[in-house]
């Protein structure tokens, strides 16, 4: 079923049977095929004929494919968990930095881990503050790399270093590059905003310090952000103690006793790096 799931996930995706067998690498009666099952097995038509090629999705079709791609993701998510096998014993270990620990602190941290990649099965992801927490909270993360103040319950929080923004850019340009909401830059770059009474005249909302930085390096508007990632060509301000933030290293309080001797590597290395 979930092959089916796949198949129609790829034609609702191209609208086209015969692109869908090519990137699925199997054949066009097969896709043909495994749709009509799939439309038999749930008793409703999926897509509907316009012309030979175009097809188009019924309103099942449509609630099918937000579903499908739910289950397919938990999907790929269980097959990943049960890759542990006893032969390698590697233990699964899911890590989330957000865009400035990914920029400042991870690439030292991964370093650092790497010796014992052979005993531990690495997933590293980016995130914003916020999704990080969220994705904490529901077990799907292991250890988070944030630098914003959050707090829950049944998570803990270890402050580890210090991150200093500063105004970057071109001070003159009428164009603002900012970070979407709920990222740990954008809550101090809307409260600087704020202080100084400033509704830019241009905004782009970018999701990564990095193409922020890009753009910055090239000249292209001005921004507030890790003065880690700047350029050393590209001018800045410095800002007050209001904008000097901690990293904070995000752990669960039940967590997995197979994972405490990571968990211990972990905040030895970031204490290291503070």
């Amino acid at each position: 079923m979930f092959k089916h799931l796949q198949t129609f996930k790829t034609v609702y995706e191209t609208r086209n049977f015969s692109h869908a067998a090519e990137q699925l690498f199997i054949s066009q009666p097969t896709v043909s095929t495994q749709i009509k099952q799939l439309e038999s097995e749930l008793n409703t038509t999926l897509f509907t004929r316009n012309g030979r090629q175009e097809i188009l999705p019924t309103a099942s079709g449509t609630q099918l494919y937000h579903q499908a791609q739910k289950l397919l993701e938990e999907w790929a998510a269980t097959k990943q968990s049960l890759q542990t096998t006893p032969a390698t014993n590697r233990i699964t270990c899911r890590i989330a930095a957000s865009h400035t620990t990914a920029s400042v602190v991870l690439p030292t941290l991964l370093q650092q881990l790497a010796p014992i990649s052979d005993h531990y099965n690495f997933q590293v992801t980016l995130a914003n503050s916020t999704k990080i927490l969220t994705q904490m909270t529901q077990h799907k993360l292991d250890f988070g790399l944030v630098e914003k103040p959050i707090v829950t319950d049944r998570i803990h929080r270890l402050a580890f270093g210090q991150d200093d923004l500063v105004h970057a850019g071109d001070f003159a340009s009428p164009l603002w590059l900012i970070r979407e909401p709920n990222s740990g830059v954008r809550h101090y770059t809307d409260a600087y905003l704020k202080a100084h009474n400033i509704k830019p005249a241009q905004a782009m909302v970018i999701h990564s310090n990095q193409i922020i930085a890009d753009l910055l390096s090239q000249g292209v508007g001005q921004s507030i952000i890790s003065k880690h990632v700047v350029a050393p060509d590209v001018p800045t301000a410095s800002l007050s103690a209001n904008y000097h933030r901690q990293f904070y290293l995000l752990t669960q309080a039940d967590t997995d006793p197979s994972l405490q001797p990571i968990q211990t590597q972990i905040t030895q290395s970031l204490q290291k790096l503070a």
